[in-house]
């Protein structure tokens, strides 16, 4: 198996700010980038789901890497999202993750796929023969159990350059234990949409959670005083984020709109512009955004004062 360089902690996938014509915002994408730094992060993935990836062209996914790339600077490490049902774009964007340099490139299990082993096993070779840059594969099933662990093996086995799972399952806390005693302390295993059972996670021994990029104060917050054997406080600030997390956690729509405009109010990008069809503020669900909004703002003054 490949070795890799990802850190435990917090992997956060970069919300794309766009402008209000719908336009890439790079200037706002640069600041979340520098905030995400500045307030704990240990990495990013960029781009994926939360970063609106299925509306954005396969020109600005590259422009998008290659500028996260020159704005990280190798300060913490970076996740190519390289996912498609398409094994022809997965390889472009594995080369792209081997261009800049990227510590490891993640492509997701296409759903049609959890149902024909034999595709899965063709599909993810043809794409880790494309370089050896370290590869992750995101088990995302929203309603599912994913992958079972006999064709993990299989994987492992297949592709020498695999190195851990994103499981994004039902449930998936008992299925982080399971993986870490079939396949080791070597294999990388993060979380990421349920984050709402992240001490759970913890507990469990995961390496990484891999959210969105609003929260990464609060996050790293738990996270440091969790690991320095402050699991008593940890868990007190995470029972305080949990009602923001049940909010933005509903479905993924949810969840962009809310998160980016948490950017806005904490003047970390300047518009909550989405590209993602299908959501609309009303005069009910943005009272109690705002409302949640200012919750986190004070939790994360806490957290701050805390640290400093």
């Amino acid at each position: 198996m490949a070795e890799h360089q990802l850190k435990r902690g917090i992997i956060s996938v970069l919300q794309t700010p766009f402008c209000p014509a719908g336009a890439v915002d790079f200037d706002s994408f640069e600041q979340l980038v520098g905030d995400a730094i500045r307030t704990g992060v240990d990495g990013f993935l960029v781009p994926a789901v939360a970063s609106e990836v299925e509306y954005l062209t396969a020109e600005e996914r590259e422009e998008i890497v290659r500028r996260v790339a020159q704005w990280v600077d190798r300060r913490v490490p970076l996740v190519v999202g390289a996912s498609s049902d398409e094994v022809g774009v997965c390889q472009s964007f594995a080369r792209v993750a081997e261009d800049v340099d990227a510590e490891a490139y993640l492509v997701a299990v296409p759903a049609e796929l959890y149902v024909d082993e034999e595709g899965l096993l063709a599909f993810f070779t043809k794409i880790a023969s494309t370089n050896e840059v370290p590869l992750l594969i995101q088990d995302l099933q929203w309603n599912g159990p994913g992958l079972d662990l006999d064709t993990v093996a299989r994987l492992k086995e297949a592709l020498p350059t695999l190195i851990g799972l994103k499981i994004e399952t039902v449930p998936a806390g008992p299925k982080y234990t399971a993986v870490r005693e079939r396949f080791g302390e070597k294999f990388f295993i993060a979380g990421g949409w349920a984050v709402p059972q992240w001490i759970e996670a913890l507990d469990r021994g995961i390496d990484a959670m891999i959210p969105e990029s609003a929260m990464i104060g609060v996050y790293a917050g738990i996270y440091a005083h969790y690991q320095s054997g402050g699991r008593e406080v940890a868990i007190d600030w995470f029972r305080r984020l949990l009602p923001i997390l049940t909010y933005s956690n509903q479905e993924i729509g949810t969840s962009i709109a809310f998160f980016k405009r948490l950017l806005v109010r904490r003047g970390v990008i300047q518009h909550d512009t989405m590209r993602m069809p299908g959501f609309a503020w009303d005069e009910y669900n943005s009272r109690v955004a705002e409302e949640l909004i200012s919750l986190y703002l004070e939790l994360e003054n806490e957290i701050t004062d805390n640290l400093s």
